[in-house]
């Protein structure tokens, strides 16, 4: 066994980090930060990065001591991290309990601390360590009531919080003073039992105290967006356009809190914004504000941190990484009578013009039936779609969106609106038994005997409002819901194993129009529906509200007749066995796109997308039915691209370049924060060494297979054999 290289420079940090620590294993996040002339820090100087603990606590030491030799002010996060992201939800188990005491005295007797850093002279960091780790919010409950015992603010004992590394050097000061480790107790420990008895319980959090200029308090990293809000230029209007001042306060809180702010950094920054910006919502309280700007903070917590936000991990700092710009869609995708249906609903609805765009084209390729086809080899592709409209939250208006498109098809086809429209996806059986066969079975003489009609009409539109659910009871075993699905989106005759359904369903002819909101579609779509198909039979389009209408438009002057008739002339053209074809101008457009569709794509952007050239397929023959057209033309090809291009925008918006593999997703985040890589035995320590041999073979499959993941083979110092590393790509 080789024994592991010592360096005296980053013995006392990793000590410290022993003391705090001990045997639990995560993430251990280091911030720096650089500060002006005047001592201000300056936020586009930020990074961190995140360390796989204990395996890489000497990189981490040598890292901030390296960093603080540059110049740059050097915090740690109190406790590890499951994920690279500093927020609450992401605290691992608490082996020591932490607090800033901001001028405070050093506690003696029942509560002095195991372990004391001077930040600065006169200034100090606590440290108690506890028997045995506990749960992170027990931990920060314990931490508060420390803070309300021996009168310190509260909002240097918060989870999240950083704090200095000792070694480093403090650049706030002039004199440059160094921060030091002063003392630390290793056999002495605290029962979490022992100090939930001995502490008061707060019964009601008081008003935090405004952090004064002294306050060793790093800031947060707003991205433009939020610096909009920010900056006052997005504010919350009411009805009469005057500010919302309230909400609007509400609001910059949200983007502070989403970035990682402390509860201290949200209240001084609520006030300077009341103050700054003209508002004085609450700055001539008795109070100044403070309860009010709490209030806003305990709102926050409650609600919890924004899980969306996507980090830059390495290089820029802690900030939001860049999403891709909202999708623009084409006007080619506007032309013919799906367009016209949008230019008649636009002016009168909040809704998303692509909302009512796709509601439209779905809801026309259900009522035309099976009848129509486009065939690419033994294949026919008929004009049922599945589509998910996505809003960023759910009030992306998908009734306003739908109601206007149902009105106008129920003037052109009243009994497919009024009988074939239907809402509840909960099983695989449910969705057969609504365009079942007739059921026939032998009566006392042997001859077959009908018992029950069964459904004629085999289209069916299924609309839900909440696909979330029908995402969720997909993940119940022994649910059938997913292969159902896909048979159903294929065409193919629907049946079940299951013994007491007898139902069956030859030719059914059905649509989804499912909404759905960012957070639950990425919450609830597994990677089993990934690997098995369902997904990529969606087609997910980006929705959001278009405009404020506080009267709701004037829908009820709208003519609907002359859009009307011309759906029921493309029915009745499309209505019947009809093989559509290619017309000449069509095909070297056609033949171009389809090498472009059909590449591969990686990760979890390429399982979604990875039926491409079928959805266009088939949006390209709807474009063709609705101008009564036997041979899908140029223009219709423009159309479908236009439509799908939008949807492979907004599935690169949702998923972005994650693997779908929630593994293998974690150490890509890890790997790109980390300069050099980190060998297998490392990226065992993101997992607290839970990982057995084969599945951390499985999670560099998965990263090398999406094009993620780099893997050599070096010489470290220490080792006899080259080991094994892993890098980016």
């Amino acid at each position: 066994m080789v024994a592991r290289a010592t360096s005296p420079r980053t013995d006392e940090t990793e000590k410290f980090w022993r003391h705090l620590y001990g045997g639990e294993r995560g993430l251990l996040q280091v911030w720096t930060v650089i500060r002006d002339e005047r001592g201000n820090t300056l936020r586009e100087t930020i990074k961190d990065r995140f360390f796989a603990y204990p395996g890489a606590a000497k990189t981490a030491a040598k890292y901030a001591l390296d960093r603080s030799e540059e110049g740059r002010e050097v915090y740690f996060c109190a406790h590890l991290l499951t994920d690279p992201k500093r927020i609450k939800e992401n605290a691992a188990s608490v082996q020591t309990l932490w607090g800033d005491l901001d001028g405070c005295e050093v506690p003696n007797g029942e509560l002095k601390p195991t372990a004391v850093v001077e930040s600065s002279p006169g200034r100090f960091h606590a440290y108690w360590r506890l028997t045995d780790a506990v749960p992170p919010k027990i931990a920060e409950g314990l931490n508060r009531r420390i803070a309300a015992e021996i009168g310190a603010d509260p909002s240097g004992f918060d989870r999240t919080q950083l704090l200095r590394v000792p070694g480093t050097t403090n650049h706030k000061y002039a004199d440059l003073p160094r921060v030091k480790l002063v003392d630390i107790e290793g056999g002495r420990t605290y029962g979490a039992g022992d100090l939930d008895a001995l502490l008061p319980r707060i019964e009601e959090p008081e008003a935090e105290h405004v952090p004064n200029d002294d306050a060793d308090e790093p800031p947060v990293v707003l991205d433009p967006e939020a610096m909009k809000v920010w900056r006052g230029e997005a504010p919350k209007l009411k009805e009469n356009g005057e500010v919302d001042r309230s909400v609007s306060l509400l609001l910059i809180g949200r983007k502070l809190y989403d970035a990682g702010a402390t509860r201290a950094t949200i209240g001084a920054a609520l006030r300077e914004r009341d103050e700054a910006l003209g508002w004085e919502k609450y700055t001539s309280n008795r109070d100044g504000g403070r309860r009010e700007y709490e209030r806003i903070y305990e709102k926050l917590e409650k609600e919890g941190r924004n899980r969306r936000v996507r980090v830059i991990i390495g290089g820029g700092g802690a900030q939001e990484a860049p999403k891709p710009e909202w999708p623009e869609m084409d006007g080619a995708a506007y032309r013919g009578l799906f367009g016209e249906v949008v230019e008649l609903v636009e002016p009168h609805t909040e809704a998303d013009p692509v909302a009512v765009l796709i509601s439209q084209i779905v809801a026309f390729g259900s009522a035309i039936g099976r009848g129509p086809y486009v065939e690419i080899g033994a294949t026919k592709h008929r004009g049922n779609l599945f589509v998910a409209p996505v809003g960023p939250t759910a009030k992306a208006r998908k009734g306003s969106s739908w109601n206007p498109v149902k009105q106008i098809n129920h003037a052109a086809d009243r009994r497919w609106v009024e009988d074939r429209i239907l809402s509840g996806l909960s099983s695989g059986e449910g969705l057969i038994n609504e365009v079942r066969d007739p059921i026939q079975v032998p009566d006392e003489k042997g001859k077959m005997k009908i018992t029950d009609q069964g459904i004629k009409d085999k289209r069916l539109l299924v609309m839900e409002g909440e696909l979330s659910q029908a995402l969720k009871v997909m993940k119940r075993e022994g649910n059938t819901l997913s292969p159902v699905l896909r048979n159903a989106w294929d065409g193919e005759t629907l049946r079940t194993m299951v013994k007491h359904s007898p139902h069956r369903a030859t030719d059914p002819h059905i649509s989804i129009l499912g909404h759905i909101t960012l957070d639950e579609l990425v919450r609830h779509l597994t990677e089993t529906e990934m690997a098995n198909g369902l997904a990529n039979r969606f087609i997910w389009v980006l929705v959001k509200r278009s405009k404020s209408l506080p009267f709701g438009g004037e829908w009820h002057r709208v003519n609907l007749g002359p859009v009307s008739r011309r759906i029921v002339s493309a029915l009745e053209f499309g209505n019947r066995d009809l093989r559509i074809t290619w017309a000449d101008d069509a095909k070297p457009l056609w033949c171009e796109a389809y090498e472009q569709l059909t590449e591969d794509r990686p990760g979890m952007f390429g399982a979604v997308t990875a039926r491409a050239e079928a959805q266009t397929l088939r949006l390209a023959m709807l474009y063709a039915l609705a101008d009564s057209s036997e041979k899908i033309r140029r223009t219709h090809v423009e159309s479908a691209l236009a439509v799908w291009e939008y949807a492979e925008e907004s599935a690169l918006h949702i998923f972005g370049d994650a693997t779908g593999d929630p593994d293998a997703d974690k150490v890509l985040s890890v790997l790109k924060d980390t300069e050099g890589g980190l060998t297998r035995t490392e990226i065992s320590e993101i997992f607290g060494r839970n990982k057995s041999r084969q599945e951390l073979d499985r999670i560099r499959e998965a990263l090398l297979k999406a094009g993620k993941l780099r893997v050599s083979h070096v010489k470290e110092e220490g080792s006899k054999k080259p080991v094994e590393k892993w890098q980016a790509a």
